[in-house]
């Protein structure tokens, strides 16, 4: 089984029974006030006001500001066609009113985006109106230097305006964005320089790491050298006053080698900011993402290393050539990019990143914040949404930038870290140490923090774009299951903290996961409902895409990937619309298709229909209840560790006094025997107090311990 044990330091308290951190919170509020918990998955009062005029959120804000409810998924319907968000992306104010436009882009099928205006209601609550359907993969969204609003879609980029209620002088400005069948990245982001209007577009990679097609040699990546993508285009201000009427079709290179631009800002000394999306290593901690830095003035075209290079100078697997695989790594990989150059020069060379950010936050918009209201909190810095589902994301951090608009820089130490989020516990710090070094870092502060899910208190964050509004509050778009538009603002009284006792650790990942294995296990439904998925669905399908569901590991041990749907939270017990691997391969509206368009598919065939069938009866059926049956339990006194529940039954170990396991506490699940009541305890396999050799590790890790 892969599992790490953790090192941590738990503190000798004895619990019967796991508690959520938010859990009395939300008891006490929804006592105390008029509490709701909507479709959304926020727990509120709909009816306060005490954050800046908003309902306040339990997600912690830096101090003095909070986070409100502006548009919850339940009321964002356009009430003519009475549909909703699906996959709202951006945001952007209109001037001198209090209303914003804002883009769905309606999940990853053709032709299904819109454009909404959000603009309070008669009861003084925002809400939507449908302005324009039919959209193709909408996302960017930008106010022009000509005062024209620009929109990108998957092949194009559009302008118009909006006056006296209206959508008016609608026409394509941009017309020849590199698209082919299974593009991976086909969202249209742009930027305009703000010292002469020139355009700057992303053409995003139309794969993860590149797809070799008809080979298994990787000699060099079509995607990168010959097709236009992965890189950041120019079209000059002049093109865009009287473009012809479908599109300007010429443009520059500015930049190559980046897999997906979706935060890009231009700074006013002609710096382009741009934050990168990392290819999906199966490693939770690797790679890291990047912020990369283009001089607009050098007038060459730079290589940012997708698909051969990432962190700073770690060279992809994929491109370690076998002619020179005898040589140290940093000399392996010599074309057609040099991953261990620190300063590219010539046109084409290696440009290294500016800084590296944590891995997988996944960076979906940046800005500099030059309004009022948090100018003393952070005025003038670079604020970047994280949107990851993993653990180092669900932020939107803040920058502090030098006099070219740059993250300011300082040496890279050990000491510089990131904040990893444990459910049901604190977070921990987790060092930078990033495959092929460190050579500089760019500290950031947390504006917003703990957004991570907490059950029947908040969902988890999924912040993609935001404004800075007229006020300098900043308005918030978050997609996936959330959808819903939230505002940072100022406060006296409404900032929210969480309490975080570190002394008291009531949550294991490792633990969970072995947890979830026996609930599987122990369900005969279940049990084959799994093994089903495990070897119709994952290994048919997805092992071509997750390197982290191996064939060979499912042979060694059949529930590893189990393991991987639950610490990546891809199943919701009961729940098919918060499963992402149900929302997936049947295609709900907002997930990414799966398997991708270029590799074999089954969706709208009989062998779809089943799969969708065989996956929504083994969520259905799935326990709610797994987190109650591990706690923390200390032993008193010294207490052999036994594979059955008997005194007749092999001692696989043994805990000594003070010694802090994990036991199944729920009362039903004691067995009484040999004049004892024996309770389940969770072991990983080479736990220190089990004996070498002993016994054969369990599946599910659960051995027993007789109270």
């Amino acid at each position: 089984m892969r599992v790490i044990l953790l090192a941590v330091v738990f503190s000798l308290i004895q619990c019967t029974s796991v508690k959520n951190p938010g859990t009395d919170l939300a008891k006490r509020s929804a006592a105390s006030t008029k509490m709701i918990l909507d479709k959304s998955g926020y727990l509120y009062d709909p009816t306060d006001r005490s954050c800046d005029g908003f309902p306040r959120l339990m997600v912690e804000t830096m101090p003095g500001t909070c986070l409100g409810m502006v548009l919850p998924r339940d009321r964002a319907l356009d009430p003519a066609t009475n549909k909703g968000f699906i996959k709202p992306r951006t945001i952007l104010q209109l001037a001198n009113t209090n209303q914003f436009l804002v883009v769905d882009m309606g999940g990853w099928g053709p032709k299904n985006g819109r454009l909404f205006l959000l603009k309070p209601g008669a009861t003084g609550n925002y809400q939507i109106t449908l302005l324009k359907a039919g959209l193709d993969n909408p996302h960017g969204l930008r106010l022009g230097p000509d005062g024209f609003f620009y929109i990108g879609e998957k092949n194009q980029i559009s302008k118009f305006q909006y006056i006296n209620g209206k959508l008016v002088s609608w026409r394509i400005v941009f017309t020849n964005l590199a698209r082919k069948e299974g593009y991976m990245h086909p969202l249209s982001q742009f930027a305009f320089d703000p010292r002469n209007g020139d355009l700057y577009i992303n053409s995003g990679s139309p794969s993860d790491h590149c797809i070799v097609e008809g080979t298994n040699e990787y000699k060099y990546c079509s995607e990168d050298q010959a097709e236009g993508n992965g890189a950041i285009y120019r079209v000059p201000a002049a093109l865009l006053k009287n473009p012809p009427p479908d599109g300007v079709t010429n443009f520059e290179y500015s930049a190559v080698g980046l897999r997906n631009s979706m935060a890009m800002v231009i700074s006013t000394a002609g710096f382009l900011v741009q934050g990168e999306n990392g290819r999906d290593f199966p490693e939770l901690e690797e790679p890291y993402e990047e912020i990369n830095v283009i001089d607009l003035d050098k007038g060459r075209v730079g290589h940012y290393g997708w698909p051969y290079c990432y962190n700073f100078h770690a060279t992809s697997p994929e491109w370690e050539f076998p002619e020179n695989a005898k040589l140290p790594i940093h000399k392996q990989f010599r074309k057609p990019v040099n991953c261990s150059l620190r300063n590219g020069t010539g046109m084409g060379e290696y440009h290294a990143p500016y800084v590296l950010m944590p891995p997988h936050v996944a960076p979906l918009h940046m800005d500099y914040y030059r309004g009022s209201m948090f100018s003393d909190l952070f005025g003038g810095k670079l604020l970047v949404t994280w949107h990851g589902y993993q653990p180092m994301g669900q932020r939107l951090v803040a920058y502090s930038v030098d006099e070219k608009g740059l993250p300011v820089t300082e040496s890279a130490t050990t000491k510089n870290s990131y904040q990893f989020n444990q459910p049901g516990a604190c977070p921990i710090a987790k060092p930078f140490q990033p495959r092929g070094g460190m050579e500089r870092h760019a500290s950031y502060i947390e504006v917003i923090s703990k957004w991570n899910e907490v059950k029947g208190v908040r969902a988890k964050g999924a912040p993609v774009a935001f404004t800075e509004a007229s006020d300098g509050s900043l308005w918030i778009v978050e997609d996936r299951e959330n959808r819903t538009i939230v505002r940072l603002a100022r406060t006296n009284s409404a900032n929210y903290q969480e309490p975080c006792d570190r002394s008291n650790v009531v949550f294991d990942p490792q633990v969970q996961m072995l947890a979830w294995r026996s609930a599987i296990k122990d369900n005969p439904e279940l049990n084959l409902g799994y093994q089903a998925i495990q070897t119709q669905l994952i290994q048919n399908y997805c092992l071509g895409c997750h390197g982290n569901m191996q064939a060979d590991d499912v042979a060694k041990d059949r529930f590893s990937n189990l393991d991987f749907l639950v610490k990546n939270g891809w199943i919701a017990p009961r729940d098919l619309e918060r499963s992402k691997v149900y929302g997936a391969i049947a295609r709900l509206e907002g997930y990414t298709p799966m398997p991708p368009l270029d590799k074999p598919q089954f969706f709208g065939t009989s062998e779809g229909e089943r799969l969708n069938a065989l996956v929504a009866k083994w969520i259905g059926a799935l326990p709610k209840d797994v987190d109650a049956s591990y706690a923390k339990f200390t032993a008193k006194d010294k207490r052999n560790i036994r594979i059955q529940p008997s005194t007749k039954a092999k001692a696989c170990g043994q805990l000594n006094p003070g010694d802090i396991v994990f036991i199944d506490p729920r009362p039903n699940k004691a067995i009484s025997q040999d004049g004892y009541s024996w309770r389940r305890v969770y072991l990983v396999p080479n736990h220190s107090r089990l004996f070498k050799d002993a016994c054969v590790a369990p599946e599910d890790g659960v051995y027993y311990l007789a109270q």
